[in-house]
């Protein structure tokens, strides 16, 4: 019998498993591409995550990202079925670049994976902060930093988390960026 791996643990377990044995976490699948997770979205396309098996039954339905959008009361953006989709999307003021996190990514001029756009930065420190994912939500954690991080003109207190909404404006060093979600 075929074995995958789970998405959550990493524990081998076989195939047609609907939950890990070994963490207990629910098997979810893309409605789209087919990919494991046990979030409510995936990781690849953005698309809807169902349980285990009922993917197969919807998957003629292939669904991008960018068709069915709809903007509800809220503001969230949603897939048809009304679910927020959040991904971050920073756009810096000056330098023209974006940074796209996926999951949690660190922020400074070293060990992180935007140092070589922020390394020419002396206000940045080695380990300024991070961005975080919890849940659907994005947050922004300053570590403490010499110069400090501040959102909407707000200076973060160090180590507390911040939630990121569309439209924010994230002060970091001298640079300057607009929360875009997508």
């Amino acid at each position: 019998m075929k074995e995958i791996e789970c998405p959550s643990c990493g524990e081998l377990i076989p195939d047609d498993s609907k939950y890990c044995d070994q963490c207990g976490s629910e098997l979810l699948q893309c409605v789209n591409c087919g990919t494991l997770g046990t979030d409510d979205f995936c990781s690849e396309c953005g698309n809807p995550m169902v349980s285990k098996g009922k993917a197969d039954n919807q998957s003629a339905r292939t669904v991008t990202p960018r068709q069915e959008e709809k903007v509800v009361d809220d503001g969230n953006t949603t897939i048809g079925c009304r679910v927020p989709v959040k991904r971050l999307v920073l756009k810096a003021r000056k330098g023209n670049f974006i940074l796209r996190p996926e999951h949690e990514a660190i922020i400074g001029r070293s060990n992180s994976p935007y140092e070589h756009l922020l390394s020419d930065c002396n206000l940045i420190s080695r380990r300024h902060g991070k961005f975080v994912k919890q849940g659907r939500d994005w947050f922004i954690v300053d570590f403490g930093s010499t110069n400090g991080t501040l959102i909407n003109d707000v200076e973060l207190q160090p180590n507390e988390p911040m939630r990121l909404r569309e439209g924010d404006i994230v002060d970091i060093g001298t640079y300057i960026f607009d929360v875009i979600e997508r």
